[in-house]
């Protein structure tokens, strides 16, 4: 506990907070006062703030100090920068590791805690997962209130609520928010939201993707992505027109969305800021893409292993002059083609910039002619491999596409050993897996939201909205 004496307190403070090399020390002799004493991490200082609460304590008269009742200075600090006020020495360490500064007065039994840190972020950049070639390109970054003052902002709308949850393990605390319309959201949704973010007990959330697994309902047998986790302003805004919930981690610039159903991973942006024609033949392109992702490969093996007489003569012999010197059976030059692919596409992503991007044309090019070369593989699968690959791109959301890539190893092991039969068989297994997945109370492979938005004129295709509002519907 403090007391009134000014180095005991200073002295029981630096105790309790052990030998750091970052911290600062200031004694500052006032006018009014005979000594404050200031604590503060290294490059968590604000020399503005932290002077221009010097200055008003400066001004502060000294009988109002001395007349000043104790347990009301407590409560309600003179300090007019102050957030609170500490007695135990552990709560005045542990808000100076939140980017606090300590300050002690001479006579006085307690700490102020003052919020007189740096704000350390980026400016506002355009999305580096979500690009789209017309429309906002502002992002979220990782300070959590920044983020929602940027909805504000550019949502405009008195019917957004924001609600606090602060979780809490082995004294550390992670500050989460999540916003909803009030007019939109249904209650149950927001209850469960609630309820999942109260049973969050992690010792370390960096980034939203660690409470991912507490928000989803099936964290562990499926693979497929149940809450959506973007960085764009304006997907969230939308989001909020259909009712869901925006969950925001500080620290992290990406924020969640929940309910999330399958055919809104499949949409993007750009679909509501490019003429209906366009966006409805990209959307369909999309579901095509899906489609060569998973089973282009595997039917190319079905097709050449077990189901010849299925093929046309004349592709038949190109395929047949192509494989003619090539040592391994057609699931194996797809395994080593998937994999070479796999591990470019890694490197890419792991190595700089500039350096990625010569990476994967180099290695695509150079190494992609190298094993035709080589007989190591058909010429026929390295065109395959590269529209399947070219295919897993065109999924705005990465996380699916990800799920897509890996189910597609699955196909291929079933094409391999049963042909288009084992085809069907995984492609039925697939399906029914999303028909029966559910989240918040709305089925993956429900239309609730695109129907909630614009209607039957925003399915898998986007139909001109100004149909519907001509016609009053």
């Amino acid at each position: 506990m403090f007391s009134t004496d000014f180095e005991q307190n200073t002295a029981l403070f630096l105790r309790t907070l052990g030998d750091q090399s970052d911290l600062n020390q200031k004694n500052v002799y006032l006018a009014g006062l005979e000594r404050v004493g200031v604590f503060y991490l290294l490059g968590e200082f604000d020399d503005e703030k932290v002077n221009r609460s010097l200055d008003y304590m400066n001004r502060l008269s000294v009988r109002i100090l001395n007349e000043r009742d104790l347990r009301l200075e407590a409560t309600t600090p003179l300090l007019c920068l102050a957030d609170s006020t500490f007695t135990e020495p552990t709560l005045a360490v542990s808000s100076l590791y939140k980017g606090q500064c300590v300050f002690f007065m001479e006579g006085v039994p307690f700490a102020y805690s003052l919020q007189l840190s740096k704000h350390l972020q980026r400016s506002l950049e355009e999305s580096t997962t979500e690009r789209v070639i017309r429309g906002p390109r502002a992002s979220f970054l990782e300070d959590a209130s920044t983020n929602i003052s940027l909805i504000r902002q550019f949502g405009e709308d008195e019917n957004l609520i924001t609600a606090k949850h602060n979780i809490t393990h082995n004294k550390k605390t992670k500050t989460v928010y999540y916003m909803y319309n009030k007019e939109m959201t249904p209650s149950s949704t927001i209850t469960e939201v609630e309820q999942r973010l109260k049973s969050i007990n992690h010792p370390n959330i960096e980034d939203s993707g660690k409470m991912e697994s507490f928000l989803d309902n099936s964290p562990i047998y499926s693979p497929f992505p149940q809450i959506q986790s973007t960085d764009r302003i304006d997907r969230i805004l939308a989001g909020f027109e259909e009712g869901r919930v925006a969950v925001f981690v500080n620290g992290s610039p990406f924020v969640f969305m929940v309910p999330t159903t399958f055919e809104q991973q499949m949409q993007a942006p750009d679909d509501y800021y490019e003429r209906w024609m366009i966006s409805s033949i990209i959307r369909i392109l999309r579901y095509i893409s899906l489609f060569i992702t998973m089973f282009i490969a595997p039917i190319y093996i079905a097709l050449v292993s077990f189901h010849q007489g299925l093929i046309p003569n004349e592709l038949s012999m190109t395929i047949m002059n192509s494989r003619m010197n090539i040592p391994f059976p057609a699931v194996g030059e797809v395994i080593l083609m998937t994999l070479f692919i796999e591990l470019l596409r890694e490197a890419s992503i792991r190595l700089p910039n500039p350096l990625g991007q010569t990476i994967g044309l180099v290695g695509g090019v150079v190494i992609g002619q190298a094993v035709v070369e080589a007989n190591l593989v058909s010429s026929i699968m390295v065109i395959v491999i590269a529209i399947t690959a070219i295919a897993s791109f065109a999924v705005p959301l990465y996380s699916l596409s990800m799920s897509f890539r890996i189910l597609s190893i699955c196909s291929i092991t079933l094409a391999s050993t049963l042909g288009l039969y084992g085809v069907a068989i995984y492609f039925i297994a697939v399906t029914i897996h999303l028909s029966s997945l559910h989240n918040y109370g709305v089925h993956y492979f429900s239309f609730k939201f695109s129907l909630k938005r614009h209607g039957i004129y925003d399915l898998i295709v986007r139909l001109p909205t100004v149909l519907k509002d001509k016609r009053g519907v």
